[in-house]
């Protein structure tokens, strides 16, 4: 260690200039100068250790300090050791995202701890109100794009008076922007004998601003006056597009709203005596509707012998109330004026559709067809069509033809 110091000794100077042009200097030399009454060291240039600072100094390894991550770079008394990190202190008072705060190369479903882990906003998100006077609560905004997509998203609502509401949103978005907001609300609520809400959410509804590709919904429901302390959660969220599903539950609530609003219907599966009460453990729907006539093995009775709905199989007679020569069997053209009309023999006895062996067609085609328009067609149904197969007669009775042949 003598040795050492001996070999890096430079000696005793009178001036600072001295020291500075000293030649054939190295890494761990050092010298006293009479002018500044200090020990001079040498790294890279000469410089006073009476004046030290930091950057002066040579860490213990050379290595860059590495951006979120952790490097082994040297002792702990080392300057810049690699392995240094600030926790976030944030103080932010407006609305956070998802989005907001998050590390570098994160995904939105992520946010940024204090120590400078990461963890995943799967767990649901929450929020108390207070709704004493009642007031609106923005759920959520559906914001502006112009490509296909249908997010979901469910909310469920509690009070201190109230069962748990469900609230089911899925925006419709196409290449022009929001064409509609779905919604499903559902409200078990206070239990009597009259469908009502006792205290809670009364109203969902939807405004929206812009038209098109610029449009913005926003989703908000009402609470009730004497509603007290309400907590909203989000009970459910798909993966799919996300970010088109923003501000969630980042608004306190508000005495009123403006802009285009529509209020999306309530549904209730609770009623007097519940579910089970009403529909399980009650009494027969014969009994409860005595004047009703029930399904037995798949015929339906649906009135008097006079009637000719629900008749499935056997013989159909008609019996015309009037003389006039059109009372009794009228089938209408699938648009008035305009469509076609058909009487189908022979079909199949299990499908409504297609055309089976010995199947034949009576038929007055549409005013589009190019062959005999609204004329009167007989043909085998396989055959039939626009067309001249079978015997047709024109629609102003004057000619009758058959396969294409005049008669």
């Amino acid at each position: 260690m003598e040795l050492a110091r001996q070999t890096h000794f430079r000696g005793y100077y009178l001036l600072n200039a001295d020291i500075i042009n000293l030649a054939s200097s190295a890494t761990g030399d050092f010298a006293f100068s009479a002018e500044s009454g200090t020990v001079w060291m040498y790294e890279s240039a000469w410089y006073d250790s009476g004046q030290l600072v930091p950057d002066q100094v040579t860490p213990a390894s050379d290595e860059l300090p590495l951006v979120n991550g952790e490097a082994n770079a040297g002792i702990s008394t080392s300057y810049s050791r690699g392995d240094h990190q600030h926790p976030q202190q944030l103080t932010y008072d407006h609305d956070i995202t998802a989005t907001k705060f998050i590390k570098t190369g994160g995904t939105a479903t992520e946010i940024l701890l204090a120590n400078g882990d990461t963890t995943t906003i799967d767990s649901k998100i929450s929020r108390t109100y207070s709704s004493g006077s009642g007031g609106y609560i923005r759920l959520c905004v559906f914001p502006a794009a112009n490509s296909i997509g249908a997010p979901y998203i469910q909310f469920q609502v509690t009070c201190n008076t109230n069962a748990m509401q469900t609230i089911d949103l899925v925006p419709n978005y196409s290449v022009n922007g929001i064409s509609a907001l779905y919604g499903v609300f559902t409200a078990p609520s206070y239990v009597q004998t009259i469908y009502n809400v006792y205290y809670g959410v009364d109203q969902l509804l939807h405004s929206h601003t812009g038209t098109g590709s610029s449009a913005v919904y926003t989703a908000w429901i009402h609470m009730m006056s004497g509603s007290g302390s309400v907590t909203v959660t989000v009970s459910k969220q798909s993966s799919y597009w996300p970010t088109r599903v923003t501000e969630i539950l980042t608004q306190d609530i508000v005495s009123s709203i403006s802009g285009s609003q529509t209020q999306i219907p309530m549904t209730f599966n609770l009623g007097s005596g519940g579910i089970i009460g009403d529909m399980l453990q009650g009494s027969n729907l014969s009994t409860q509707y005595p004047d009703s006539k029930l399904v037995t093995n798949y015929v339906l009775n649906a009135g008097s012998s006079d009637s000719f709905a629900g008749v499935t199989s056997g013989n159909i007679k008609i019996n015309p109330t009037a003389t006039s020569y059109d009372d009794g069997l009228r089938i209408s053209r699938s648009e008035e004026s305009t469509g076609g009309s058909s009487l189908i023999l022979g079909c199949s006895r299990f499908s409504n559709t297609g055309a089976i062996v010995g199947q034949w067609s009576i038929f007055t085609p549409p005013n589009s067809s190019v062959i005999n328009p609204q004329g009167f067609a007989i043909a085998v149904s396989s055959q039939a069509g626009d067309n001249t197969r079978g015997l047709q007669i024109s629609a102003d009775g004057n000619t009758l033809t058959f396969n294409g042949r005049v008669l």
